[in-house]
C-alpha cells in the first residue's frame, strides 16, 4: 500500500541509532598510540566490548566513518586506497564519540596549516559540529588549556560548542597535585552552568564521585578541640554548599630591615590574602609586618572560582590568621561566612540560609555571618544572636566583632579616634 511504501522510505533514511539499540562508545586518540592506551586500560581494569578505540588524526576520515555508520552500510575494505584501509569497520553506529584531542586533528578545509593552529582548530571544530547536528551523535572534544586556564585555540571555539567543561586539580603548597578534582561548567546550553562535580582520584587511578564534600574536607578534623589558626568556612561552589577548613600559620620572619615576610597561599588567590591582611592592619592595628604567613585550604580545594563564590571564605581566612598571630585558639563549634570589605565591614554573601543549613547539618552550634534583615538593627553596637533551630546565628557588622566571637577569648583592644585597635598582640618568638 502507499502508506507502507512511505513508511519504508522514511525508515531507510532514519539514522540507525533511532532504529536499533544504543551503540558503542568510539574513543578517537590523536595523542597516544594503541599500545599506550591499552596498557593504561589494563592498569585501570577497563575491559568493555562496547568501548572502541581508534587512533586517527584525520578529521575528514573520522567524519566519513561516523556518517557512513549512521546512514549507510559498513565501509568496504576491498580497495587499494590507503585512506580507506585506515578506516575502522563501524558495523554499528556509535552512541558517543570522544576526540582526544582537538589540537591533534587535521582537515582539508584548513589547508596546509599545522595541527593545533588557529585555522585547523576552528575548521575541525566546525566539521565535528556539523557531524553532530546531522547524525545526532554527541561528540566530546578534549582540548588543551593555556597557562591562564583558558581553552587553547581561537575564542570562537567556545561559542561554537554547546558546553564548555573544565576538570581542575588543586595544587599543593609543596608543588604537588591534590587528589581532588573539580568539574566546572563555564558554559552549558542544556542546564545550569553553576553545577559543580567533585571527584577524588583514588590509588587505582579512577575518579570516584564525592557525594558529601563537607564530610570529605572535614574528615580529619578534631571536632571538639579548639585549635589555633584553624577556622571552618561554609562556601558556595556553583550551587553546592560545602564546609572547608582553613588553616593559617603565622611565624616570625627571618628577614631583616624592611622585609615584610613571606606569603604562601594554597586554596585562595594570593591577592585576596594580601587584601585581608591589609584591612586587618589598617582598620584594627593587627599588623603582620615581619611575619611569615602560610595559608592552606585543607583537601586541595581551590576557592573563589565560581561566579557566585566571591569572597565568602574571607572571614574564616581573617580569623585563622589572627588566631595564629595572637596565639588564641578558634572555637571548634563555630564556622564563619562573610566577605571582608575594604572598610573592615562584613559584606553579605549569596545563599546565606543555604549555608546556615549546611553548617547545622555538619554539627556546628554557632555560625558567624554578616548582618542582614532588619535595617534598624543593622548598625547597632555589637553582634546580634538569633537562634535557628539547633544553631545560633551571630550577626556581626565588622571583622573585629567576628574575631572576638570566633576566638575562645576576646582580643585586648584600645579605643582610638578611628575605632578600636589591637593593644599588643602576642607574637611568636620561634
Amino acid at each position: 500500500s502507499p502508506t507502507t511504501q512511505s513508511e519504508l522510505k522514511e525508515d531507510e533514511i532514519k539514522p540507525k541509532t533511532q532504529q536499533n539499540d544504543i551503540g558503542p562508545v568510539l574513543y578517537i586518540s590523536g595523542e597516544e598510540n594503541a599500545n599506550q592506551i591499552a596498557s593504561r586500560a589494563l592498569r585501570l581494569g577497563i575491559v568493555d566490548p562496547e568501548m572502541l578505540l581508534w587512533c586517527e588524526t584525520d578529521a575528514d576520515i573520522i567524519a566519513d566513518a561516523v556518517a557512513n555508520s549512521m546512514y549507510g552500510p559498513p565501509l568496504s575494505f576491498d580497495t587499494d586506497d590507503e585512506n580507506t584501509k585506515a578506516k575502522p569497520p563501524l558495523s554499528r553506529s556509535p552512541s558517543l564519540v570522544i576526540i582526544d584531542s582537538i589540537q591533534t586533528m587535521l582537515c582539508d578545509a584548513a589547508g596546509s596549516s599545522s595541527a593545533g593552529g588557529i585555522t585547523q582548530v576552528r575548521e575541525c571544530v566546525g566539521l565535528f559540529l556539523r557531524l553532530a547536528k546531522s547524525t545526532g551523535v554527541p561528540i566530546v572534544l578534549v582540548g588543551h588549556v593555556t597557562k591562564s586556564g583558558d581553552v587553547a585555540g581561537p575564542r570562537t571555539v567556545e561559542h561554537m560548542v554547546d558546553s564548555v567543561l573544565y576538570l581542575e586539580a588543586g595544587a599543593l603548597i609543596d608543588g604537588g597535585t591534590s587528589s581532588l578534582r573539580v568539574l566546572r561548567a563555564a558554559k552549558n546550553r542544556f542546564g545550569s552552568s553553576e553545577e559543580v562535580g567533585v571527584y577524588e582520584m583514588n590509588s587505582g587511578g579512577r575518579l570516584v564521585p564525592v557525594s558529601d564534600p563537607s564530610s570529605y574536607f572535614l574528615s580529619n578534623r578534631i571536632e571538639h578541640a579548639d585549635s589555633e589558626g584553624c577556622a571552618v568556612s561554609i562556601v558556595l561552589e556553583g550551587i553546592r554548599t560545602m564546609a572547608v577548613e582553613v588553616q593559617a600559620l603565622v611565624a616570625l620572619s627571618g628577614g631583616s630591615g624592611g622585609y615584610s615576610g613571606r606569603r604562601v597561599v594554597d586554596g585562595i588567590s594570593s591577592s585576596r590574602l594580601l587584601l585581608i591582611l591589609a584591612v586587618l592592619q589598617k582598620r584594627y592595628g593587627i599588623s603582620f609586618h615581619r611575619q611569615d604567613v602560610y595559608l592552606n585550604v585543607v583537601g586541595g580545594m581551590q576557592l573563589g572560582k565560581g561566579s557566585k563564590s566571591g569572597g565568602g571564605s574571607d572571614l574564616a581566612v581573617a580569623i585563622a590568621a589572627v588566631s595564629s598571630l595572637v596565639g588564641i585558639p578558634c572555637r571548634a563549634d563555630t564556622c564563619f561566612v562573610g566577605e571582608v570589605g575594604l572598610l573592615g565591614e562584613i559584606r553579605p554573601v549569596h545563599s546565606l540560609e543555604k549555608r546556615i543549613s549546611e553548617a547545622k547539618r555538619m554539627g556546628f552550634s554557632r555560625i558567624v555571618t554578616p548582618t542582614f534583615g532588619d535595617k534598624n538593627n543593622r548598625y547597632r553596637y555589637g553582634p546580634r544572636e538569633v537562634s535557628k533551630g539547633g544553631i545560633t546565628q551571630i550577626m556581626c557588622d565588622n571583622v573585629l566583632e567576628a574575631v572576638n566571637c570566633g576566638l575562645v577569648k576576646k582580643l585586648p583592644t584600645k579605643s582610638t579616634i578611628s575605632g578600636p585597635k589591637l593593644k599588643q598582640p602576642k607574637r611568636s618568638t620561634a
